[in-house]
């Protein structure tokens, strides 16, 4: 597996994406899918019964006819086997179709999970579109996971109808020879063509994918409710963004149509040879029965439903064995998600229950000349940085836009890994003890989460092992002044949030940050609280609130708050002042003003604000 996983996606041979497909399509099989598997091989001989069935039906009653001495009861019993047969056929296609459409939902069920496991697991840097990283997701998510269901379950249908290949061919075979010989030439420019099509769909899916992506996207902003729908309607943009959307969506549906006038065409002329020949056919049998009348009329019923058995089974096993080839392209694209570089801990690993946990401090944050650059990026977001927060130590992190401030907590966090030095908490190192070093961190991210689940919900999920009842939660909303946001409302902590909750319970930005502010609080593991312009969304009274009860919300926890509104900063131990990736200032709010360096020029142009 090791040597698997160290080859580079464009070399995986087409022989491990079918293992991997194969095993994928058995780990989503079923009970009934693996029993009907196992029905389905005796029912491939079905047409061959049906076809010698109505043979003898068809000879008996020409026996009926005057002069040949045919009796009514044979008659009778052909037909009443022949009409059982048809009903083995017909509950056999309700329960093989029933299966496929069950076994297509499981595999998409199981590759949108995988998908979404990837993006849950894959390194940070990704979700910033890393590689273009969010175009293979959504092509895996969509177009992968629907031609890979068609093209697995495709492979299973051409293996049953190689059975019925086989015995319809045989018993043609005995009639004449060539007319087998025909059928399976008639055959290949159908599975030519269907190989084709599939293949040049894939290209040009993979091509227009972002003129979709841009038609998708010009939609939304005109039937979103956010993404900037008061300015859209400010400023009467929908003719704007329509006339954007119509030009682009045409474009895109155009260049489709063309695409599928095409294959069309080539189908009619692919089906218009396979009925020509089969026609063909069924003329050179009247001509041999005319010339050998002991062959009787049974033999043209039997050339007849033969040929067309035949024709079908070779048009699905070579449709179907062309379009799966076609399907490995897609199947790349969705096993290549594997490559991606990972996240070393991932949040899918969980202590087991009873496994010893770690309850030690987190102790000093140690920077040691680290340096970090984003992918594609010439400039260096952090360089050579070296810094000490003890324990316990209150800092504010200032700077202007772009200085390092959200790189220097995405490294502190794990989101990043350095390109040089290291990063250590407690003395243990971030990029080997992520896991447990990120329980001991509390976070508020500048773009918090809003989960469409109850308040409690919205509250507890930063700290799942920990029980507390309504009371606690509300006394600990009561310590740092935000129990405003569960009292207002109706069903307390029971109410679901969110735009789809039954009622369309959704809550103004700072009723979102308070929540933001109590899911962080309530997260009792922690030692190291990070709180990223965790006023942004509050208004005036209820920021200088949580400025009044900062060290309450803090508490013992070394604390990192970052802002861009400097008047929280006579409240922390330290100020670190960021600009192009370095610290340039160091020091008390005080020391800082008395130097009156870049920290003293950003205060002073707020201050005079409020003076």
């Amino acid at each position: 597996m090791a040597n698997e996983q160290s080859r580079a996606p464009e070399r995986v041979s087409s022989i491990w994406i079918l293992k991997k497909s194969l095993g994928m399509f058995f780990r989503v099989k079923s009970p009934l899918s693996l029993a009907a598997g196992v029905i389905g091989l005796p029912m491939a001989f079905l047409p061959l019964c049906l076809s010698r069935q109505l043979q003898k039906l068809t000879d008996l009653i020409y026996l009926l006819t005057p002069g040949n001495g045919g009796q009514i009861a044979p008659v009778l019993s052909a037909l009443l086997l022949l009409g059982l047969l048809f009903m083995l056929r017909l509950f056999w296609q309700y329960l093989e179709g029933a299966v496929s459409i069950r076994d297509g939902y499981r595999t998409q069920a199981y590759m949108k999970e995988t998908v979404l496991k990837h993006v849950c697991t894959v390194h940070y840097s990704y979700l910033e579109n890393r590689d273009d990283f969010f175009t293979k997701i959504v092509f895996a998510d969509t177009h992968a996971c629907q031609e890979a269901v068609q093209g697995i379950q495709g492979m299973f249908d051409a293996a049953y109808q190689l059975i019925t290949f086989a015995t319809t061919g045989l018993a043609l075979w005995a009639v004449d020879p060539v007319f087998v010989l025909v059928l399976i030439a008639t055959g290949i420019p159908a599975a030519v063509l269907s190989y084709r099509q599939a293949d040049e769909t894939f290209r040009r899916r993979t091509k227009w994918s972002e003129e979709g992506h841009m038609a998708i996207h010009l939609y939304h902003l005109c039937t979103s409710t956010d993404h900037g729908i008061q300015e859209v309607r400010h400023y009467e943009l929908f003719d704007y963004l329509k006339a954007r959307w119509r030009a682009v969506a045409d474009s895109y549906l155009h260049k489709k149509n063309q695409l599928v006038v095409k294959h069309v065409k080539a189908n009619i002329a692919a089906d218009f040879l396979r009925s020509s020949v089969y026609l063909l056919l069924l003329l050179v049998t009247v001509w041999m029965i005319y010339q050998n009348p002991a062959l009787g009329l049974g033999t043209f019923t039997l050339v007849y439903t033969l040929s067309e058995q035949l024709q079908r089974a070779i048009s699905s096993i070579f449709t179907e064995i062309m379009q799966f080839s076609a399907c490995l392209s897609y199947l790349k694209e969705f096993f290549g998600l594997e490559y991606l570089e990972r996240d070393e801990t991932g949040p899918f690993l969980q202590f087991k229950k009873g496994e010893e946990r770690d309850d030690s401090k987190g102790g000093d944050i140690v920077f040691d000349h680290v340096s970090f650059q984003y992918p594609g990026v010439q400039r260096e977001a952090i360089r050579e940085l070296s810094l000490t927060i003890r324990a316990g130590e209150k800092v504010a992190i200032v700077g202007d836009n772009g200085s390092g401030k959200s790189t220097f907590i995405s490294l502190l966090t794990g989101m990043f890994s350095p390109k040089e030095g290291s990063i250590t908490i407690g003395g243990r190192s971030m990029e080997k003890d992520k896991h447990e070093l990120r329980e001991k961190i509390s976070v508020i991210f500048q773009d918090f989460a809003h989960y469409e689940a109850p308040l409690r919900e919205n509250i507890t999920v930063s700290d799942q092992e920990r029980n507390c009842s309504d009371e606690e939660i509300l006394s600990l909303a009561r310590q740092i002044h935000v129990e405003d946001v569960i009292l207002e409302q109706p069903q307390g902590l029971s109410g679901v949030l969110g735009h789809l909750s039954e009622k369309g319970n959704t809550l103004s930005g700072g009723q979102w940050q308070k929540i933001a502010l109590l899911r962080a609080a309530y997260r009792s593991r922690a030692d190291i609280m990070i709180l990223d312009e965790p006023t942004a969304a509050l208004d005036p009274l209820a920021e200088a609130q949580l400025y009044r009860d900062f060290s309450g919300l803090t508490g013992h926890r070394t604390t990192l708050l970052i802002s861009h509104r400097l008047g929280i900063t006579g409240l922390v131990d330290r100020v670190l002042v960021f600009r192009e990736g370095r610290i340039v200032e160091d020091g008390s709010h005080e020391e800082l003003m008395a130097r009156r360096g870049h920290y003293y020029e950003m205060y002073q142009a707020q201050a005079k604000w409020y003076q």
